[in-house]
């Protein structure tokens, strides 16, 4: 882990392996942070060049200095690549991820070579979702994290997993905890805020993977397959018992598919 100071303030990522093709950048989810990617990080390190960015207040990172929108998070994406000096890559985002490569991608078209939207949606909140975020950033704020595991697992994870697959669970638990306060309740407003990015689907012009899971109650397969329509470069993929973390709870069939896809892509 390393860390880059933006003009918002330090952020941490990770990197690992080593490629000729481009870099792949791999956003997280909301409330968790970069060690969500391990499993694709350890299919793709042998082949490609991956990096892993924390979010202001999650993982590693400090929490933001003041309420941010996604281009925030974005234009902090934007400096690690000068940092890094990366003309190209390949940008996925799931969930949360999938809100700030929307906003990478209306701030710097030209520095993605293809892209990987995963478990997310172009459209912003209904005003029943944005009064739930207001009310949970009030619980963060007053009650702390510890209040994010009985709010979010049934919504992050499908029941099998619930049930079934203790060690993704412990491992999702882990990583929402380790969320600052701060950078909860002010993903929360970016979330709640978000401009609608319907009308940018039609001009992505680079190859993409869609991907979801079968139960995701929140980006469910019928809305992903409405935004991987409306792409005109897009492969829809949905992963069976898996829900919004499809690539945890299906981590090789995810893993297969990025694969693949990137060996099409650049």
């Amino acid at each position: 882990m390393t860390g880059y100071r933006t003009s918002g303030g330090p952020m941490s990522y990770s990197e690992s392996g080593e490629g000729p093709k481009d870099p792949v950048v791999l956003l997280h989810a909301f409330p968790l942070n970069r060690r969500m990617w391990a499993p694709q990080v350890e299919a793709l390190a042998p082949h490609r060049r991956v990096i892993t960015p924390d979010y202001p207040g999650f993982g590693r990172s400090p929490r933001p200095c003041a309420q941010p929108d996604v281009r925030y998070y974005a234009q902090g994406v934007l400096e690690l690549l000068d940092k890094l000096h990366l003309e190209k890559v390949v940008l996925g985002g799931i969930s949360m991820g999938g809100y700030v490569a929307f906003a990478c991608l209306s701030l710097f078209p030209e520095r993605v070579s293809a892209l990987l939207l995963a478990n997310t949606r172009p459209d912003p909140d209904p005003e029943e979702a944005r009064e739930a975020r207001r009310e949970l950033a009030r619980r963060v704020a007053e009650e702390g994290v510890e209040v994010l595991p009985e709010v979010q697992m049934e919504r992050l994870l499908a029941p099998d997993t619930l049930e079934n697959n203790r060690d993704v669970v412990e491992y999702v638990r882990d990583m929402v905890l380790e969320s600052s306060p701060d950078g909860v309740v002010a993903a929360l407003g970016a979330m709640r805020d978000r401009p609608d990015s319907t009308d940018l689907l039609g001009k992505i012009s680079v190859p993409t993977l869609v991907i979801g899971g079968e139960e995701d109650t929140l980006s469910t397969p019928e809305v992903m397959a409405e935004m991987a329509e409306k792409i005109p470069t897009s492969r829809h993929v949905v992963l069976s018992k898996a829900g919004h973390l499809s690539n945890l709870e299906s981590p090789e069939k995810f893993s297969a598919a990025l694969s693949g896809f990137l060996e099409e892509a650049r």
